[in-house]
């Protein structure tokens, strides 16, 4: 039996509560880890946090809320500490937490970099038997944020290197980057990065950015309001109601690579398994599948879990409202049904960057899998299983009609 303790930071995320989950499924088997201690910032009730609870194998699981990083470093240490079962004994940390500063990305940058730089100094404080760290990118990383794109797709890890100056100043993943590459310096531990485009998956008390919410919102009481409830979609009933695509035409037809949390925090686990072919601060696209996808091909399968008839963008009108507005105006049919946690776990912050998504990402940002594939990692899954899974979920917790 390993001794391997796992610390998951931003637990409660998207990526994070998947890590979390896949850990205690156990993955990739049982014996893995003896421990994973989930931190969170939000208070999480571990009843309702909805991991797996699998027949045996399970590693040890202790949840601390609570807990912000923006303290000082020996403030950190002294909470983990007492807070932590065995926290001399960690010796992974998978770091998945990102704070939006509105207004001013240079200060986000370096909120963030603080963030991780005391994560860093903290544990290596509290154990000597760290081996691996691991933190998300994305394609923030390759210039999607510059009107039309930055580089020409396929995406390959080595572009992120050549992001415009002015550009890069407000992009984080560069800093923490040198905060890794010079706290392993004549350490025992490494460290890598995974790089992913839109997560797909769940979390129990909703998401400031999660496409996967912010559409399973709107299509529940799109459905709902005209009708159709959640028999006729269980029962595979047909159904005339169409709703179209929230976007544009070449949103709908540019190529992407979308990825499951739960394939993120597989290949997380992976990476931290086999330092020798994912360490020394490599940098993973991650993807659910080589081939890339267009929404084309997946509005229609998302439409169709809820009853609907998912059509292309030039059946929307101009009198038709955007995904946040329809469900700010629909969204007492949650409370009438008992689902008020639906209003208060929906999607914060990331809002109106959700509702254009299908209208400024317009060009093609797939990215190349070749280097996940040269670690070994064969992992492959039909895109359209991991938003179906998270549709099932936010339903089973409450989140959706």
């Amino acid at each position: 039996m390993s001794e391997d303790h796992a610390l998951v930071f931003g637990a409660s995320g998207l990526i994070g509560w998947a890590v979390v989950d896949q850990l205690l499924a156990p993955y990739p088997t049982p014996g893995t880890f003896a421990s994973v201690t989930a931190v969170t910032n939000r208070p999480i009730d571990l009843a309702e946090a909805h991991w797996s609870e699998p027949e045996g194998g399970r590693p040890d699981l202790r949840l601390v809320s609570g807990v912000d990083l923006r303290g000082e470093t020996g403030a950190l240490a002294d909470t983990l500490k007492q807070q932590v079962p065995n926290a001399d004994k960690i010796t992974h940390v998978y770091y998945f937490v990102f704070t939006s500063v509105d207004h001013d990305l240079e200060e986000e940058v370096a909120v963030n970099k603080k963030m991780l730089e005391n994560v860093i100094d903290a544990i290596s404080h509290l154990s000597q038997n760290l081996k691996f760290v691991m933190f998300p990118g994305g394609t923030r990383g390759y210039g999607i944020y510059i009107p039309g794109g930055t580089f020409s797709a396929p995406l390959t890890e080595d572009m992120v290197n050549n992001l415009p100056g002015e550009y890069a100043k407000t992009v984080a993943y560069p800093q923490f980057r040198r905060v890794l590459a010079d706290a392993c310096k004549g350490k025992s531990w490494t460290w890598c990065e995974i790089c992913p485009d839109a997560i797909i998956g769940f979390t129990p008390n909703g998401s400031q950015f999660s496409l996967a919410l912010h559409w399973a919102q709107y299509l529940s009481l799109f459905a709902y309001d005209h009708g159709i409830g959640q028999t006729q979609h269980r029962q595979g009933e047909a159904a005339a109601v169409e709703v179209p695509f929230p976007g544009v035409r070449a949103g709908y037809e540019s190529l992407c690579s979308p990825v499951s949390a739960s394939n993120i925090a597989r290949f997380a686990i992976y990476a931290g398994q086999n330092p020798e072919r994912c360490g020394d601060g490599r940098l993973f696209n991650i993807a659910d599948s080589d081939t890339p996808s267009k929404m084309r091909d997946l509005w229609p399968h998302l439409a169709a879990w809820f009853g609907l008839v998912g059509t292309g963008p030039e059946a929307r009108s101009e009198a038709d409202l955007l995904p946040s507005e329809y469900v700010e105006r629909h969204q007492s049919a949650f409370g009438e049904h008992g689902l008020d946690k639906a209003i208060k776990g929906g999607v914060g912050a990331g809002r109106k960057q959700l509702d254009s998504v299908g209208s400024w990402l317009t060009f093609d940002r797939q990215l190349s899998l070749a280097k996940m594939g040269e670690a070994g990692f064969a992992e492959r899954r039909d895109p359209v299983t991991g938003w179906l899974e998270a549709f099932d979920m936010f339903r089973k917790a409450g989140l959706i009609l």
